[in-house]
């Protein structure tokens, strides 16, 4: 049999050539890093931004009727048939929850009357707590789990010029069923921890 005759001298990449590719694979890389980055700040500066109008729409109304929209025992005699009287109280609870909302919407100082969503997941609500007799502002997931990744929550906290998780404006806590210290621990944010196990209260005004 003859043998095939192989070329000694085969076609291959230059030690400059692979380190173009190698160059420009590292630029790609880190614009795409970047990117990520980019649209995590967005998504965080938009729900500081939700919190801020929502604040605010709460305490026009507040200071326009004397009442926390929702428990606005006055609700019916001010938008009509269709909405709930509150009990007047001072605290949103029960079926108020649904109604902060609808009352907002009604006196014109939110276009929706359903509780939206944040850009980085979950669902706003809102907490009545008469131990404190304090109404927060809760971002978190369903049956209030946790929504933020530790890192998420710091974000947050250091764009609202913020730096302690348990006080301050934005108050940061374990979501229900997350394990103990997973999102705080020893009173500073978790960062090994990178699954969403934080949520957020802002008290009203």
């Amino acid at each position: 049999m003859k043998r095939k005759h192989v070329p000694q001298d085969l076609p291959g990449f230059s030690l400059i050539e692979i380190a173009l590719v190698l160059i420009v694979i590292g630029v790609l890389a880190g614009a795409i890093f970047k990117g990520q980055d980019i649209l995590e700040a967005a998504r965080i500066r938009s729900a500081l931004n939700d919190i801020d109008r929502i604040r605010t729409a709460a305490a026009l109304y507040q200071a326009t009727f004397g009442q926390w929209p929702g428990n606005d025992p006055l609700a019916k005699s001010r938008f009509g048939a269709d909405v709930t009287n509150g009990r007047g109280d001072g605290i949103i609870s029960g079926d108020e929850i649904s109604q902060f909302w609808v009352h907002l919407a009604k006196a014109g100082h939110l276009s929706d009357n359903t509780a939206p969503s944040s850009k980085l997941g979950g669902t706003f609500t809102i907490e009545g707590d008469r131990s404190l007799n304090r109404n927060f502002l809760v971002l978190s997931g369903p049956e209030n789990s946790g929504i933020l990744t530790p890192k998420q929550a710091a974000s947050l906290q250091a764009k609202a010029g913020e730096n302690n998780p348990s006080g301050g404006l934005l108050y940061i806590t374990e979501g229900a069923g997350a394990v103990p210290k997973s999102c705080i621990n020893d009173g500073v944010f978790n960062l090994a921890t990178k699954t969403p196990t934080c949520i957020l209260k802002v008290e009203l005004h």
